[in-house]
C-alpha cells in the first residue's frame, strides 16, 4: 500500500492534511464533551428540586403523623398536610425526571455532535487522502505484473498530459515498441501516481 506521494512537496501537504485531521477529530470529541458537560450542568437544577422536595415532603409527612395523634382534629388537621406531602413528592418526581431528561439530552446532542464532525473529517481524508492510496496502490500492483511497463506507459499515453513533452512522435516511438519511449512512458505515469522513479529518464 502507498501512503505517502513520492514527491516531497505533496507528501508535505498529505502530512498535513493527516496531522489537521487528526486533531480535528480529537477537537471534535473534546467539543462533544464540552457540549455534553455544559447540558448536564442544566441537571443540576432538577437534582435540586428532587432533593428539597422529597425533604419537604419527608417533613409535611412527619408532621401531618404527629398532628394525626392529636384526638378529635387530629384527622381533618393532618389531612391537608398530607396532600402537601403528596403534591411536594410530586414535585420532586418531576425534578427527578427532568434531571434524567436532562442527561440524557446532554449525552446525546455531546455524542451527535462529536460524531458528525468525525464523519466530516474523515470524509474529507478520504476523499483526498484516501483516494490517493487507492490510485497508488493500483499503479504499484499494475508496475509489477509481468507487463507493467507496457500497461503504465498505455495508460500515460490516453491519461497523461505531460506525454506531450516526450515530442510530437511518441505515439509512432511507442507503436514501434522503442523500449526508451515506452520506459518514459511508464515512468511519467508512475511519478504522476505519486510512485518513485524506477529508473533516470534520458527525455525531459
Amino acid at each position: 500500500m502507498v501512503i505517502y506521494d513520492a514527491r516531497l512537496v505533496r507528501t508535505a501537504a498529505q502530512v498535513l492534511l493527516d496531522v489537521v485531521v487528526l486533531g480535528g477529530i480529537v477537537v471534535a470529541v473534546l467539543l462533544g464533551r464540552a457540549v455534553s458537560a455544559s447540558i448536564s450542568a442544566l441537571a443540576a437544577i432538577g437534582g435540586r428540586v428532587d432533593e428539597q422536595g422529597s425533604a419537604f415532603e419527608q417533613q409535611l409527612r412527619r408532621t401531618a403523623d404527629a398532628l394525626g395523634d392529636v384526638p378529635l382534629v387530629g384527622s381533618s388537621v393532618s389531612r391537608p398536610l398530607r396532600d402537601a406531602s403528596r403534591s411536594a413528592g410530586d414535585i420532586a418526581a418531576a425534578g427527578s425526571q427532568q434531571q434524567e431528561e436532562t442527561l440524557h439530552l446532554a449525552h446525546l446532542l455531546g455524542t451527535s455532535l462529536a460524531v458528525v464532525l468525525v464523519v466530516v473529517l474523515v470524509a474529507v481524508w478520504l476523499r483526498y487522502r484516501g483516494g490517493f492510496i487507492r490510485r497508488a496502490s493500483a499503479t504499484r500492483r499494475l508496475a509489477q505484473q509481468p507487463d507493467g511497463t507496457e500497461l503504465l506507459a498505455v495508460r500515460a499515453l490516453t491519461t497523461r498530459d505531460a506525454v506531450g513533452r516526450l515530442g510530437a512522435d511518441v505515439v509512432d516511438r511507442w507503436r514501434q515498441r522503442d523500449p526508451e519511449t515506452v520506459l518514459a512512458l511508464a515512468e511519467i505515469e508512475r511519478r504522476s501516481s505519486g510512485l518513485r522513479a524506477t529508473v533516470p529518464s534520458s527525455r525531459p
